[in-house]
């Protein structure tokens, strides 16, 4: 955990702990200073510390919880399961507040497969889910996320994040939610009375639409929620693209026009070197105890060494045999003179899932590094050996692999599972503006924010991911040693100097944590705040549901 902690709690007022203990049960009340100072762990180089955790079992535990708290004038952060590292895990704004951990609320309540669509509590796991529809439902898929397989469905789709199939968008994706108010009072979005058939078929309902004002904001706790899910593609093919820096620009116009006529279906990741190298390699010692960033002749030499390219991005492509065979065939023309496109298919990704295993259980490396280029790419074999993983992420099939990349600069070495980056104490900030998708655009992006990570002395962590065919996210990534005093202020001034910058250019970012909020957002529009404020003072008049969270 970071040594900064902004203020210290007090004990809670025993009428409000013997309540609150009243409705969950004793045990799912978290007390104890060091359970306590565990939830409030964070990747961040500040964090808060909470009152108590509480932990609700029920949407009718929730509704009570916030009426006591209502009734007290006690402010509640709710989490799904808390697992947002890099954009403040389970940290509230200031310090004091009631953490509400929804984690034991994990039923799957319902999958409709001929309308292909889930309900699911916010405790249920990506990879709970994929494995429920593998054994019960499995024409169907989940698009998932490349962080922990113990991240919330629920959580990331109000977050509104995203994946790597069609169906990425995972806010757009969501349908019917119900929904607890600060009062107590559940609400049901779309419209619907509980007997309607489309509440999870239907998004926008009859009316004025409603959900949108439960993502990214503080007037409701969502308790469950639908989502719609993909059937199983009859072939998805894998796809790389290794560019050089100067033909990224290129390459985001040819991407684009490839996605507005649908070749291109999926999210399309976009990294640069630095961030590829944090997926497979450690930062080295000596430049982590130095607190220094890696130099143009390190990086270079890591690139040569794993085969790294400048920039590197990977996608899918998805349908039946024929309509892959036609667009595995368009990219291919489109990107010939851009950079170097590799295709991988089911049986190559087996092959080398094979090899890779072989070579895990006491086979030579070099042997299995040897055979995977004699027959399919050049790559060094760690670079190689993502591709099983990302191959999975396709088919929904959740990670842990990438969620690595966290533990680059920590001392920690990451295991195979049950990796924890706060837990284990990593340094680690996302940022993530909104641009259009454009070449220009990107690289005008690229130019303002170079600069200042240059000037704070910390490598640049970049990657383009395409959330439309019309819009890309530059999702930053701040690696740090907290551990490291001068390191971790550098990081915490080069998040407010980019938020500060990005503000001034106009860009919006695309999701906020903990440092977003607490750098404030001067470039919102002054009516759609103003609105959202009264919305706010008329549902919660004592501002006790996570107060400030998205400025509001």
């Amino acid at each position: 955990m970071a040594e900064s902690i902004r203020l210290a709690a007090s004990r809670p007022e025993a009428g409000v702990l013997a309540e609150l203990q009243a409705v969950v049960g004793p045990e799912h009340v978290a007390l104890d200073a060091q359970r306590l100072a565990a939830i409030s762990r964070t990747t961040e180089p500040t964090s808060t510390l909470c009152r108590y955790a509480v932990f609700p079992g029920s949407a009718s535990e929730v509704a009570q919880v916030m009426r006591i708290a209502s009734r007290y004038g006690l402010p509640v952060w709710p989490f799904s399961r808390g697992n947002n590292w890099g954009y403040g895990t389970k940290n509230a704004l200031n310090s004091g507040a009631i953490i509400l951990m929804l984690e034991r609320m994990n039923r799957i309540i319902e999958v409709n497969e001929a309308l292909a669509y889930a309900v699911v509590e916010p405790g249920v796991t990506q990879q709970q889910l994929h494995e429920y529809l593998e054994a019960h439902h499995p024409k169907l898929i989940a698009d998932c996320t490349d962080s922990t397989p113990l991240g919330s469905v629920l959580g990331n789709a109000i977050e509104r994040g995203y994946g790597y199939s069609p169906a990425g968008d995972h806010f757009a994706h969501l349908c019917g939610l119900e929904v607890v108010l600060p009062s107590g009072e559940l609400l049901r979005t779309g419209g619907a009375g509980a007997r309607c058939p489309t509440f999870h078929t239907h998004k926008w309902g009859s009316g004025p639409s409603l959900e949108g004002l439960f993502s990214q904001g503080n007037l409701g706790v969502v308790v469950s929620g639908g989502i719609w899910l993909s059937p199983r593609p009859e072939r998805i093919v894998l796809f790389t693209l290794d560019l050089e820096a100067r033909q990224l620009t290129r390459a985001v116009d040819v991407l684009h026009q490839l996605a507005l006529e649908g070749t291109v279906q999926g999210h399309v990741h976009m990294a640069n070197a630095f961030q590829t190298l944090s997926l497979i390699e450690r930062y080295p010692a000596s430049a982590r105890e130095a607190g220094r960033p890696l130099t143009a002749d390190e990086l270079a030499t890591s690139r040569r060494t794993f085969g790294i390219p400048e920039w590197n991005a990977i996608g899918g492509l998805f349908g039946t045999q024929r309509q892959v065979r036609a667009r595995r065939r368009d990219l291919a023309r489109a990107v010939r003179e851009v950079g170097t496109v590799s295709f991988f298919e089911a049986s190559q990704v087996d092959q080398v899932t094979r090899l890779l295993r072989w070579s895990a259980g006491g086979g030579p490396l070099s042997w299995v590094a040897r055979a995977i280029k004699s027959v399919m790419t050049p790559k060094d074999v760690k670079l190689v050996s993502l591709l099983p993983e990302m191959f999975g992420l396709l088919h929904g099939k959740p990670t842990w692999r990438v969620l690595q990349s966290a533990y680059f600069k920590s001392a920690v070495t990451p295991a195979p599972t049950d990796l924890d980056p706060a837990r284990d104490g990593c340094g680690l900030m996302w940022l993530a503006p909104a641009v259009p998708m454009t070449g220009a655009h990107a690289q005008t992006i690229l130019g303002l924010v170079e600069p200042l990570f240059a000037k704070f002395a910390i490598n640049l962590s970049a990657c383009l991911t395409m959330m439309s065919a019309r819009t890309v996210f530059l999702l930053l990534g701040i690696f740090f040693d907290p551990q490291n005093r001068d390191e971790r202020a550098r990081a915490d001034a080069l998040y407010g100097a980019l938020s500060s910058m990005l503000a001034e250019h106009g860009y919006q970012q695309y999701r906020g944590g903990v440092s977003a909020w607490a750098h404030g957002n001067p470039n919102r529009d002054l009516a759609g705040a103003q609105l959202l404020g009264q919305l706010k003072a008329a549902i919660d008049p004592s501002n006790v549901l996570a107060p400030g969270r998205y400025h509001t």
